[in-house]
């Protein structure tokens, strides 16, 4: 509870100073807004890696697939090289459950997905590398709300006397992640900016506690594991041009012009 709280002070203390630190820079930097689309990639160097799970002849592997996050994104300007960006996302991570009895060669497949919100908080730095292209090195935390458990259940057979059954259960209503993020930024004046990322997240803790089940009549033989939840992906963020008044400014033309 002490860790819960802790997180939270410090991430809303982390928004109010650098929200008033953005303040004074109004004038040099820019805010922007716009929306973000991650598919997330079953990369084992950064995400989550098959594991299997096993309880005497029962076993079960479970695999990442690819699952996807958007949302919407807020630029808050700090300095011209300087950022802070928030915002909020929807998030679906994927799985795939094999579940085989070995002395019997009884198998199934089942896909879950798991959902989460989360609302990011990251400072950029932006290395400038022509008049429009920006490289964005990013770095941050996000705090992430489970809204729900999940369940799942297979059966193979066309009797429905062998049922396979999954249970995922959150360890907490609330989490936090670390984020870390590179890319490259196109802006242009009229139709906005377009940014292409690589992003990994990876949880202060463990996510979701798995049990599988497998039942035939009285039998039952249960196997339990662990999902951390940390995820690669690609970040495509799209950020509307921006409004001024130039653009709505009409100066009074003379009788003659060139």
């Amino acid at each position: 509870m002490k860790i819960k709280i802790t997180g939270i002070l410090f991430l809303l203390l982390f928004v109010g100073v650098t929200s008033a630190f953005a303040q004074s820079h109004r004038q040099k930097a820019k805010n922007y807004f716009g929306i973000q689309f991650k598919p997330m990639i079953p990369l084992g160097l950064v995400g989550d890696k098959p594991f299997t799970i096993r309880q005497d002849d029962f076993e079960t592997e479970i695999s990442p697939l690819f699952g996807y996050s958007y949302g919407a994104a807020i630029r808050i300007g700090m300095t011209e090289f300087l950022s802070i960006e928030t915002g909020v996302n929807y998030t679906k991570r994927r799985y795939r459950a094999e579940y085989n009895v070995l002395d019997s060669n009884l198998t199934a497949t089942d896909d879950i997905g798991y959902v989460s919100f989360d609302i990011p908080l990251n400072l950029l730095v932006y290395v400038k590398l022509g008049n429009q292209l920006y490289m964005n090195v990013s770095g941050g935390a996000s705090m992430n709300f489970n809204p729900s458990n999940i369940r799942s259940h297979i059966t193979p057979d066309q009797f429905k006397k062998d049922i396979f059954i999954l249970e995922g259960r959150r360890y907490n209503f609330f989490d936090f992640h670390a984020n870390a993020e590179v890319g490259f930024e196109y802006r242009t004046d009229r139709s906005g900016a377009f940014y292409l990322g690589m992003a990994g997240r990876v949880p202060f803790g463990k996510v979701l506690r798995i049990a599988t089940e497998y039942r035939y009549d009285t039998h039952s033989q249960v196997a339990y594991g662990d999902i951390t939840g940390a995820t690669f992906s690609l970040h495509l963020k799209y950020f509307f041009p921006l409004s001024t008044s130039s653009n709505t400014a009409h100066t009074q033309r003379g009788p003659i012009e060139f």
